[in-house]
């Protein structure tokens, strides 16, 4: 009998009932939650909620609220398994986030994904997410048997993903990505872009790297208007002397384990007419090339 699963399969609805029971039971969880996501350190716990709908604007699986300091902080998480992602479903979590904050309910909030390692690793939606299989290496390190059995369950909902992952092709955004990729071949010739493969309908930050900018990947985050060089492997000293040579409009965005230099640039729609937004898309990566050529001015290899 020790060779039997004790359950058949795992669904979502189950996932959220011990990701709930977690955040609500177990203080040393949370933080290691909100240190894990990268978030404002937490200082004290406000509570979770399961299948929360606000504004009609759709359902947040879960919140997590919490106080850094005199801050109340909001976490909305969604998660997944094997289901893609619905139309517009990360915009609606950016939209009850924008509106959370507005309505005074809390002075910060976050969107962030809890699913399975290979599912995260292909979405481009949330820049914020925990794995499975790290929540898995969280319960198994505090070796209670309770804790033991739902790292077992989560287990069971990674491996479902493994057993049933194909990436589906989009041939609407494969064919808009190949027009992005053929506009930075023609005129951004500094940036290495992978012609375009497979690419699923949610796939949303076409990628650049630099021969001379080593762990360094420029994204073009279309939906949200996003152009980031994102720096993988720096120490935080790189980041705080960085900081002290920012140009206009610029910033310094903290991911859970690297940072972006960020410029906000028009947002575009992969799934409408590209010569429509064909100036939109070279504002964009001229704001690429700007922080690009920013980079190698400041020699950030010697900083």
């Amino acid at each position: 009998m020790h060779d039997i699963l004790p359950v058949e399969s795992i669904q979502e609805r189950d996932v959220d009932l011990i990701i709930l029971e977690e955040l609500s039971t177990d203080n040393t969880f949370c933080e290691w939650f909100v240190m894990k996501l990268g978030l404002p350190k937490l200082s004290k716990i406000d509570g979770t909620w399961r299948s929360i709908t606000d504004y009609g604007l759709g359902e947040t699986d879960l919140i997590f609220s919490y106080y850094s300091e005199n801050q109340k902080i909001y976490v909305l998480i969604e998660n997944k398994i094997t289901a893609t992602f619905q139309e517009q479903q990360y915009e609606r979590y950016e939209e009850r986030k924008k509106l959370y904050i507005k309505d005074k309910l809390c002075n910060k909030a976050y969107s962030v994904l809890i699913a399975p390692q290979l599912y995260c690793e292909n979405q481009n939606n949330f820049e914020h997410f925990v794995t499975y299989e790290e929540i898995i290496g969280r319960l198994e390190f505090t070796a209670s048997k309770r804790n033991l059995f739902k790292s077992q369950l989560l287990k069971i909902g990674a491996e479902k993903l493994r057993r049933g992952y194909q990436p589906i092709n989009s041939t609407p955004v494969q064919e808009f990505w190949t027009l992005i990729w053929d506009l930075v071949e023609k005129n951004y010739p500094d940036f290495q872009m992978k012609k375009p493969g497979i690419v699923p309908l949610n796939s949303d930050w076409p990628k650049m790297l630099h021969k001379n900018l080593k762990n360094i990947t420029f994204f073009y985050k279309l939906t949200p208007g996003y152009t980031d060089a994102t720096l993988k492997g720096y120490p935080d000293e790189v980041k705080y002397k960085l900081k002290n040579h920012l140009f206009n409009n610029v910033s310094i965005v903290e991911h859970r384990s690297s940072f972006s230099i960020r410029i906000q640039s028009p947002q575009i729609d992969k799934l409408k007419n590209f010569d429509n937004q064909k100036l939109k898309i070279e504002k964009g990566l001229n704001n690429l090339k700007k922080i690009k050529d920013w980079l190698l001015e400041v020699d950030i290899s010697s900083l």
